[in-house]
């Protein structure tokens, strides 16, 4: 798919993550470069890991990754177009054979058995069955392994008063989708680890889902001022040509809102760093 010959109404009809892909979005994880930094170290991954970043999108994280662990990293991901933006990023980056992209199901991962020290997910297995994909996740890692999520969690005790917007907030991102999107406890991610097989489980909780302080850094994660003001441009003009795509911001900016800055309901959200390892 030719993404600079698209026509609005084309554009209109990609789904979300195309449409992502299409506005050139880098990345989705909520916690920020800090949080990749963590999970890999959570996960022992260096010089000699070879990484599986599952659901990559454009490659922002699996770049990261390589240029900062020294890693190799594999990326998959379902949408042809975010792995086209994925091989461009690569190709700029120069980072020769430690960094590659193909399209891919994360329920039917074409490798073969236990070929990866680490698997990642990064905004990715919310909108996953566990009991389906933690399998497949477990079978393609060496033995003594890692699987690493940063996901999205909510508490599982929302007050009834707040339910209902809470709810809703999780509804919208499901219909924007069209996945099953699910945002999980602390206590149902660990669960998810451990009912797989995974030893030495660790789920640990943020409730910010962004350090503020670290400010001028978030446009460096954006790809610098340059990429950040394109990102919004692209963003203002659609909304402009097509009322369909101003109702998708729409919605999509009231869902963030109760999550992200609502003060009565975003405590209730945050995301979950979870590892477990697979036995030896």
């Amino acid at each position: 798919m030719n993404e600079d010959s698209l026509t609005i109404e084309e554009i209109e009809n990609l789904g979300y993550y195309d449409f992502m892909a299409y506005l050139e979005v880098p990345f989705f994880n909520i916690g920020g470069a800090p949080s990749v930094d963590l999970l890999a170290e959570r996960c022992g991954i260096g010089e000699d890991s070879h990484v599986l970043d599952v659901g990559c999108g454009t490659g922002s994280n699996a770049a990261y990754l390589v240029e900062h662990f020294g890693c190799q990293v594999t990326g998959v991901d379902i949408s042809e177009l975010m792995i086209d933006q994925a091989n461009r990023r690569a190709s700029g980056h120069e980072l020769g054979d430690r960094l590659e992209f193909h399209v891919g199901d994360a329920y039917d991962l074409g490798f073969p058995d236990e070929g990866f020290d680490a698997v990642l997910t990064i905004f990715v297995s919310q909108f996953l069955d566990l009991e389906r994909v933690f399998p497949g996740f477990m079978r393609v890692l060496k033995p003594g392994g890692y699987l690493g999520v940063n996901e999205m969690y909510r508490l599982g005790d929302v007050p009834s008063v707040d339910r209902e917007k809470v709810d809703y907030a999780e509804e919208v991102f499901r219909d924007l989708t069209e996945l099953p999107f699910s945002i999980r406890s602390p206590e149902i991610w660990e669960e998810g680890f451990r009912d797989v097989g995974f030893l030495e489980v660790s789920v640990e909780s943020f409730s910010e889902f962004i350090d503020v302080r670290r400010g001028l850094d978030m446009i460096g994660d954006m790809g610098g001022w340059v990429n950040l003001l394109g990102l919004i441009w692209k963003t203002y003009s659609l909304a402009l040509k097509s009322k369909k795509i101003r109702a998708r911001y729409g919605k999509l900016n009231k869902g963030k809102h109760v999550m992200l800055s609502d003060k009565q309901t975003s405590k209730y959200f945050g995301y979950v760093l979870g590892v477990g390892r697979k036995p030896v």
